[in-house]
């Protein structure tokens, strides 16, 4: 089995209050994508929301076609796609357009997404936000085979109808399912190519394997075959504090999905001011410090999951960060980090 390095989550975020503008910000994303390729990542991955006062990013196939013309050999992921408030064959060309730019180095992950008001905003029931991911998941599959055919099912139906072009990759482009619940773990089980989530305590990521790995064994299929891609935060610095330099970044990003918990960005609330989080727990999600340090906190996940198709995907970028201290994190990380993460 192989484990590979990438970098993400680019979620192109901007706090308030920043001077930051969204060309600049897009820009030197692309810096930072071309730098991480060049120094050993191998893939690269972007997640989706909408109607975010921040900009978090809400057109993931746009940024990654950049991300294919800007690159020759990373692997390209969507870290999700909140599939139920996407038209299926629209996503199923618009991926295989990707796919085609990058040369066969998409990989499409999807989730049901969670929070009601993107539901509200496009007029979609959350209700059906299960049945439409698994029926995507199948639309998709039809439609990369470049043939006709049609589809019945509860949330969509297509009479007849040809996508092209087709994907490069022969058997079409790999779906990754993400989520928490165990129904999602089981439904990347039996239906996906891979599971993608957050990297947790191991004690709390291992259950969550067991109970994809139950789903694909009850599903007829080998548990083996299927990916895994675990999404995990770090900092590293040699000559200054990594904690202080990524601090203000991390408590944007994880405050903004305390925030929406709440009432942040909705009619009601038209704002978005991030939660407070406490220093432990952004401390815990965050490894930080000195390449050594960063080493041995993210080395323990792969041995721990090692054994499997494994995707660890590191961000080294947070909301409001410029790019020269992104920059010197992803080259250090890259440099004398990464390495030993992908050693056997």
């Amino acid at each position: 089995m192989a484990v590979r390095v990438g970098i993400g989550l680019f979620t192109a975020q901007i706090p308030v209050g920043s001077r930051r503008t969204f060309a600049r910000e897009y820009r030197e994303t692309l810096d930072l994508v071309r730098l991480a390729e060049s120094v050993g990542f191998d893939s690269a991955w972007v997640s989706e929301h909408h109607g975010a006062s921040d900009g978090y990013l809400p057109s993931l196939l746009p940024m990654l076609a950049a991300f294919a013309a800007s690159t020759e050999r990373m692997q390209l992921g969507t870290g999700i796609v909140l599939a139920p408030l996407h038209d299926p064959l629209r996503l199923a060309e618009d991926a295989a357009v990707v796919d085609q730019l990058s040369g066969g180095r998409l990989i499409l992950g999807l989730g049901i997404g969670w929070r009601p008001e993107e539901f509200r905003m496009f007029g979609v029931p959350r209700s059906e936000r299960a049945v439409r991911t698994a029926e995507t998941i199948d639309i998709l599959r039809r439609a990369w085979t470049g043939r006709r055919f049609s589809f019945e099912g509860s949330a969509f139906s297509y009479d007849r109808v040809k996508v092209t072009p087709p994907p490069a990759r022969v058997g079409g482009i790999p779906i990754y399912l993400g989520g928490y619940a165990d129904a999602a773990v089981r439904r990347a089980g039996r239906m996906a190519d891979g599971f993608i989530t957050d990297a947790d305590a191991i004690e709390e990521v291992r259950p969550a394997l067991s109970k994809l790995d139950e789903a694909a064994r009850s599903a007829g299929r080998d548990p083996r075959s299927l990916g895994v891609a675990l999404i995990q935060n770090a900092f590293v610095a040699n000559d200054a504090d990594a904690w202080e330099i990524a601090r203000a970044g991390v408590a944007h990003q994880l405050g903004t999905y305390r925030a929406w918990e709440g009432t942040a960005d909705t009619p009601d609330d038209d704002r978005l001011e991030p939660a407070p989080t406490d220093e432990e727990t952004m401390r815990s999600w965050t490894p930080s410090g000195t390449p050594e340090e960063v080493r041995r906190a993210l080395r323990a996940l792969v041995e721990a999951f090692g054994d499997r198709d494994l995707h660890i995907i590191v961000r080294l970028h947070y909301p409001g960060m410029d790019l020269e201290p992104a920059a010197r994190a992803v080259d250090l990380f890259g440099q004398e980090v990464l390495p030993a993460l992908k050693e056997g």
